[in-house]
């Protein structure tokens, strides 16, 4: 019997459980006044939910079906939320292999040590001995590209340049290789569309250490010559608050005061492509 665990970062089911959710995001340490108000601000804007939650539940779903013949169970864990990581991994100790997958589109050095770190300590700590495989990355499925282009397809009406915008890391570790797949991505998917005009960057930059840029934000001077842009958020495959605030609201606000039309497109999410893709993924790496 096999075992598929979906790993992302978690999310509250209601607001009344932001608390809690954020204590578990700083390890229980007391959260900062600030902090906690201004995610209670964006939780109230979206009714006190992230979408992101039916999202990574239709992914499991689909999942189940598309790996039934594989005999797959399918379970889903988070690093900052219940079920969490430690978990789902004692919970898993009678089944013979097991699949990890952190739901990103592309490795990076930040995921390992934020899920596959803690996946390894849990797997040691309940001496669960099944064969294991922790699969970071999606890049090396060409249906991850054939989704994104399924979205972008539809935002084709005007000619803005694109922007290919992707969550910040901060530079702890080497992320050239991250920073490598963005910018690769963005020449592949802008050359399929003849797309001459585009541009990547990076937001949500931390205040201390160093992170990856250029931001999304040092663009704003040359996108004042078109008027206009479609923003393509390649960094992540699923909508969630983090898009859904700061690149629809912080970021399409800020181009507004420089009279800059603003454009997003919708990630793949539970696409049947995208799960294709995941799909793909698992069933390549069973030995």
């Amino acid at each position: 019997m096999r075992r598929l665990i979906l790993l992302s970062y978690g999310s509250p089911e209601s607001i009344d459980e932001l608390g809690e959710y954020l204590s578990m995001v700083f390890y229980g340490d007391p959260v900062p006044e600030r902090i906690y108000n201004e995610n209670r601000k964006k939780y109230e804007l979206y009714n006190g939910r992230s979408p992101s939650n039916d999202i990574l539940k239709c992914i499991e779903e689909k999942l189940k079906k598309a790996l039934r013949e594989y005999d797959f169970d399918v379970t889903q864990a988070y690093k900052h939320w219940k079920p969490g990581i430690e978990n789902i991994v004692e919970d898993s100790k009678d089944f013979d292999e097991i699949f990890a997958i952190p739901l990103f589109p592309f490795s990076t050095n930040n995921v390992k040590n934020s899920y596959e770190k803690p996946f390894n300590e849990a797997l040691k700590k309940y001496n669960v001995t099944a064969r294991v495989r922790f699969l970071n990355g999606l890049e090396d499925q060409e249906l991850l590209y054939s989704a994104w282009i399924e979205k972008i397809s539809g935002h084709m009406y005007n000619e803005s340049p694109f922007l290919f915008a992707a969550h910040s890391l901060p530079l702890y570790s080497d992320e050239s290789t991250y920073e490598n797949l963005i910018i690769n991505t963005a020449r592949r998917l802008s050359n399929t569309f003849l797309k001459d005009d585009y541009f990547y960057g990076f937001y949500s930059q931390g205040e201390h250490g160093k992170w990856l840029y250029p931001s999304i934000y040092d663009y704003i001077d040359k996108l004042k010559e078109y008027n206009s842009v479609t923003v393509i958020p390649i960094g992540f495959i699923y909508e969630h608050l983090e898009i859904l605030y700061d690149l629809d609201i912080e970021f399409k606000n800020k181009l507004k005061d420089y009279g800059i039309s603003y454009d997003r497109v919708e990630t793949p999410s539970c696409s049947d492509t995208l799960v294709m893709a995941i799909r793909n993924k698992i069933i390549s790496n069973i030995k």
